[in-house]
């Protein structure tokens, strides 16, 4: 059983943006909205603050009250698109019950959408990018093989799908809520799961040898499914960091 160090290639890739950034002649600069105080949400973003501080890439944080209405995001929105100091910018999900993700996601000027959440944007999702790049890394080979995904989402699940089967792989897209789901699991020879739901995977849901990626952070019960797997992600430092670098080589694709 071998780690996907995501923590490690990460710093790689940090060093390499260092250097890119420096022969810039202009830095790109980024924003981040977050409606409301999630504690998930919160800590992404001062992990990708933090980052921006170590890429030494100018950050601009607008943090809107929980109760703020559509329309004042919708206005936000609008003046980040037209914002010629703003090179991209992206809205930390989730947002509150009461806002209309699609319509909020949909209005971000693909041009600037550093995170890939707007369905017309060119940019690949900054986790989606983060995941293929770790699995290369480690030479993960997707080709006949059968991949299950537990998270069907337009943002993670579907564009995940879209690249494998463009390697040759045979995909399965479900959800935590999937009837049978551990007869789809046990014969994957690569496993994504990105759910939230704590331990949903157990070590009689994993095929011998297989590949084990935890996008969640918790979805893995990482000790039990560990000893049956070839590569697993470790509960923390696998894909999270990974996301995060993923998001700035967004900010400079856009910035090209």
């Amino acid at each position: 059983m071998q780690i996907l160090d995501g923590q490690s290639l990460s710093q790689q890739i940090t060093n390499d943006l260092i250097n890119k950034i420096k022969s810039l002649k202009i830095i790109p600069t980024l924003a981040v909205v977050l409606v409301g105080d999630d504690p998930s949400s919160l800590k992404y973003i001062n992990l990708k603050i933090k980052k921006s501080l170590k890429l030494n890439i100018p950050t601009q944080f607008h943090h809107l009250a929980q109760n703020t209405d559509q329309s004042t995001i919708i206005q936000l929105i609008k003046n980040l698109n037209q914002d010629p100091q703003t090179t991209a910018f992206f809205v930390q999900l989730p947002l509150p019950p009461h806002i209309d993700k699609n319509q909020i996601l949909n209005l971000i000027s693909p041009t600037k959408d550093v995170d890939g959440l707007n369905p017309t944007s060119k940019i690949t999702p900054a986790v989606v990018l983060g995941i293929i790049k770790l699995l290369k890394y480690y030479k993960i080979n997707f080709t006949d093989k059968k991949i299950v995904i537990i998270n069907d989402s337009p943002l993670i699940g579907q564009p995940l799908k879209k690249y494998f089967e463009k390697q040759g792989a045979f995909v399965t897209l479900a959800n935590d809520q999937t009837q049978n789901l551990n007869l789809l699991t046990s014969s994957a020879d690569i496993l994504i799961s990105a759910t939230g739901v704590k331990n949903l995977i157990t070590a009689d849901m994993v095929k011998q040898g297989s590949v084990v990626v935890d996008v969640a952070s918790g979805d893995v019960d990482f000790d039990n499914v560990a000893p049956k797997t070839s590569y697993i992600t470790p509960t923390f430092g696998g894909v999270g960091p990974m996301t995060v670098i993923s998001l700035f080589e967004n900010l400079l694709s856009l910035a090209s």
